[in-house]
């Protein structure tokens, strides 16, 4: 499946701000289950980027902004190709999870992270749960892993918070996507079985925003198996993957800091469509020509009009005092 992913973000302020540090995880990589077939970064302020690898691997995109604005606009445009190899058909023939040695790149992730705590109500949660040994074979135990999670916290937009821990999720007894991927990479982390959580996109009408699932470790020899929790499925081509970590806190898809006296409101509008192929001047865009002389800030920042109109939906508003303050992150 061929997907166009249009994700933006608006942060706007009621007076002048500056001293911007910011990062954006939004670029798909290219692996077994997807081929990124072209990825832009728009900002407007231009900024020059700077690209790097964080500790999962993940892409991240930095730049910094230290002249004045009160509207700070980030379009990240993508176009990748899937072509996933489903849960069931990879671990067909493997009879359950959690035998064997744990790798050392997946140790880690058998341990509570910041927003996967310990609690009373998840150690009862997680003592309800059949062990891997007693599941018919590992598929069976995965299904009923994704839907004693979905009983146990149902969807409900805008109870939690972008840094809910799933404890305080557990005693709303509801969440979103994030949180519901967070109980169930805690559960498999009670049950001695390391995983992980992804930070991406879903071709699903009614998603308004990036969207959360989780990995599971099933060995060496199959290595991570995608789940989406929230729909109590194995993940299929309609997903895309971004950026995974332990929990939310290492893959937001924006983060950053800034300087002012200003209220923050922050707007996001994610748009995934399939498309039958690139488009011929996104290929051109991409070569080098006579543009080879345009700084990379240049090409990179950036926006006409026509790519700004609209106003994206669902706005949410924060107040500071005057100093250096942590900018709003999107919940999935």
């Amino acid at each position: 499946m061929l997907l166009r992913i249009s994700h933006e973000t608006k942060l706007t302020y009621t007076s002048p701000v500056a001293e911007t540090v910011f990062e954006v995880r939004m670029a798909p990589p290219t692996d077994e289950d997807q081929t990124n077939l072209g990825y832009r970064l728009r900002i407007t302020p231009q900024a020059a980027v700077t690209s790097y690898r964080d500790g999962m691997g993940n892409r991240v995109d930095l730049f910094n902004v230290t002249k004045p604005y009160k509207e700070l606009l980030i379009l990240a445009t993508s176009y990748v190709r899937t072509h996933r190899r489903t849960g069931p058909s990879r671990l067909d023939g493997l009879p359950r999870l959690g035998d064997g040695e744990v790798g050392i790149d997946a140790i880690e992730l058998l341990a509570p992270s910041p927003l996967i705590d310990q609690s009373p109500a998840l150690d009862a949660f997680v003592a309800t749960l059949p062990r891997p040994a007693e599941a018919g074979s590992a598929i069976d135990f995965l299904t009923d892993l994704m839907n004693a999670v979905g009983e146990r916290l149902k969807f409900e937009p805008k109870v939690t918070k972008v840094r809910t821990p799933v404890s305080e999720a557990l005693e709303l007894g509801a969440g979103v996507c994030q949180d519901i991927s967070h109980l169930f990479i805690a559960a498999c982390r009670g049950l001695g079985i390391p995983a992980r959580y992804v930070s991406g996109y879903v071709n699903q009408p009614g998603e308004i925003a990036t969207h959360a699932w989780s990995q599971v470790w099933a060995g060496d020899q199959v290595g991570w198996i995608d789940v989406d929790p929230t729909t109590r499925k194995f993940v299929l081509n309609d997903h895309v993957t971004i950026a995974v970590g332990r929990d939310y806190s290492d893959v937001p898809p924006n983060r950053g800091l800034w300087k002012g006296r200003a209220e923050e409101t922050i707007s996001v509008s994610v748009k995934v469509e399939p498309v039958d192929r690139v488009p011929l001047e996104w290929n051109e865009w991409s070569q080098p020509s006579s543009r080879s002389n345009m700084s990379q800030s240049q090409r990179m920042g950036g926006m006409s009009q026509s790519q700004r109109s609209g106003r994206p939906p669902y706005p949410h508003q924060r107040s500071f005092h005057a100093g250096l303050h942590q900018q709003q992150g999107e919940q999935q």
